[in-house]
C-alpha cells in the first residue's frame, strides 16, 4: 500500500489513522444497521450492536492494520499499543480509582444534561426490563458487553498506537487534551460527548504516566461495572439499591453536603493518581558524599572572558569564551516530564536521535487526512442526535 510508505514515524501515524478511520466509519454504519433490525429484546440488541464493535472494528481492526500494514510482529503491535507490564501496586490503586471515577462521572454527566435540556434538547429514557428471577448468565452477559469488552477494546484502540503517534512531537498536556476530544467523539452521541472527552482525558494522563495502557483498563471496567452492577441491585434489592434514589433525595434535602462529599470522593481520587505517578517515577541519582576533587589551575586564561568578547581571536572558542554547541545534539530530556530519558524511550516519546541533516517527522495535510475525515465524521453524527435524536 503506497499510502504507507515512508519514514517509520510516518508509516505508523498514517496506521493509526486509517485504523480511526475505519473502526469510526463501521460503528456509524453499524449502529444504523442494528437500529433497523428492530430486535426486541434489548440484551440480544446490546449484543448484536457491542460484539461487532468491539471485537471487530476496535480491536480486531487495528490490529490487523498494525500487524500487516506495518508489518510488525504481534509482540511489536502490543508493544506499539502500549501494552505492557505495570506494577503491582498500580493495578491495585487502579480499583478504588475506578470507583472514584464512576461518582465523578455521575456529577459531570448530570450537569451536562441539565445544560442539555436548557438547550432544549428532548431525552429519550429507556429502562431496562429484568426478569422477575435473577439470572446469572444475564448479569454476566450484561458485565461483559457493558464493562468487560469495552475496557479492553476500547483503550486498546484509543490509548494504543493513537496515543502512541498523537504523543509524538507534543507536550504531555496538548496529546492528553486530544486524545480527550478523539475518545468524546468517538462516541457519536451528545449524551456522552462530554463527560466521556474528560474521562478520554484521564485514562490518557495514565497512560502516559505509567508507560501502560493495563491501568487505564481495570479503571475503565470498575467504571462501567459499577454501573451495571448498581442496575441489578436496584432491580433485585442487593446492598447499594437505593443508591440513586440516596442522591435525588440528598439532592433536594442537603445539596452542599452531598457537593462537599462529591469532592472528597474526587480529592481521593487525586491522592490516588498521585501516588500512582509517585511509584513509577524513577529515583533520581544521589551526589556522591565526598566533596570534587579541585580542578587543576587554568593555563592561558582569556582575562576579557568576562568581558564578553576575545581579543586573540581563537579559532576554538565562540564569544564569551564558551565552548561551540552542537545544533544538532539531542537532549536527553524527556519534555514531557522533566526526566531522563532511558536507553529505550516509549513509543510515543519524541523522537531521541536525529543526526545532522535530519529533522523530527512533522504530519502534513496528506499524513492526517484519515483523522479529518473520522472527526468530521463523528462531529456530524453527533450533532445528528442532538438535533433528530438519532441513536
Amino acid at each position: 500500500m503506497k499510502y504507507l510508505a515512508g519514514g517509520e514515524e510516518r508509516r505508523q501515524f498514517r496506521a493509526a489513522g486509517i485504523a480511526m478511520f475505519a473502526s469510526w466509519c463501521a460503528l456509524v454504519l453499524w449502529r444504523i444497521a442494528v437500529y433497523f433490525m428492530n430486535i426486541e429484546s434489548e440484551l440480544a440488541s446490546d449484543a448484536a450492536f457491542t460484539l461487532p464493535v468491539q471485537l471487530v472494528f476496535l480491536l480486531l481492526t487495528p490490529f490487523l492494520i498494525y500487524r500487516f500494514g506495518l508489518k510488525m510482529s504481534t509482540k511489536e503491535v502490543l508493544e506499539f499499543s502500549n501494552v505492557r507490564k505495570c506494577r503491582v501496586t498500580v493495578l491495585l490503586l487502579s480499583l478504588p480509582l475506578g470507583f472514584c471515577v464512576y461518582i465523578a462521572t455521575i456529577g459531570v454527566s448530570t450537569v451536562w444534561q441539565s445544560v442539555l435540556m436548557l438547550l432544549g434538547y428532548n431525552h429519550s429514557y429507556s429502562s431496562t426490563v429484568y426478569p422477575e428471577k435473577f439470572n446469572f448468565f444475564m448479569f454476566l452477559a450484561s458485565l461483559i458487553l457493558t464493562a468487560v469488552l469495552p475496557a479492553i477494546c476500547e483503550e486498546f484502540s484509543v490509548r494504543g498506537g493513537l496515543l502512541t503517534v498523537i504523543g509524538r512531537g507534543r507536550r504531555r498536556e496538548s496529546a492528553v487534551i486530544i486524545m480527550g476530544v478523539f475518545f468524546g467523539l468517538f462516541h457519536q452521541n451528545v449524551t456522552q460527548v462530554f463527560y466521556t472527552a474528560l474521562f478520554g482525558m484521564l485514562m490518557a494522563y495514565i497512560a502516559y504516566g505509567q508507560k501502560s495502557i493495563l491501568p487505564c483498563m481495570i479503571v475503565h471496567f470498575i467504571n462501567n461495572g459499577t454501573g451495571v452492577y448498581l442496575d441489578y441491585a436496584e432491580a433485585y434489592g442487593w446492598w447499594g439499591n437505593n443508591f440513586y434514589d440516596w442522591i435525588n433525595l440528598q439532592l433536594e434535602r442537603n445539596p452542599l453536603a452531598l457537593l462537599m462529599l462529591y469532592f472528597i470522593v474526587i480529592a481521593v481520587g487525586a491522592v490516588i493518581l498521585y501516588v500512582m505517578r509517585e511509584i513509577t517515577r524513577p529515583k533520581e541519582e544521589k551526589t556522591p558524599a565526598h566533596p570534587p576533587e579541585p580542578s587543576a589551575p587554568k593555563v592561558n586564561v582569556n582575562p576579557f572572558d568576562d568581558a564578553g568578547f576575545d581579543p586573540f581571536g581563537r579559532a576554538d572558542t565562540e564569544p564569551f569564551g564558551r565552548a561551540k554547541l552542537d545544533p544538532f545534539a539531542v537532549s536527553a530530556i524527556d519534555p514531557f516530564d522533566g526526566k531522563e530519558l532511558p536507553s529505550s524511550a516509549p513509543p510515543f516519546a519524541p523522537p531521541s536521535a536525529h543526526t545532522a541533516g535530519e529533522t523530527a517527522f512533522k504530519p502534513e495535510l496528506r499524513d492526517k487526512a484519515f483523522y479529518i475525515g473520522a472527526i468530521v465524521l463523528s462531529v456530524l453524527t453527533t450533532l445528528f442526535s442532538f438535533f433528530w435524536g438519532l441513536f
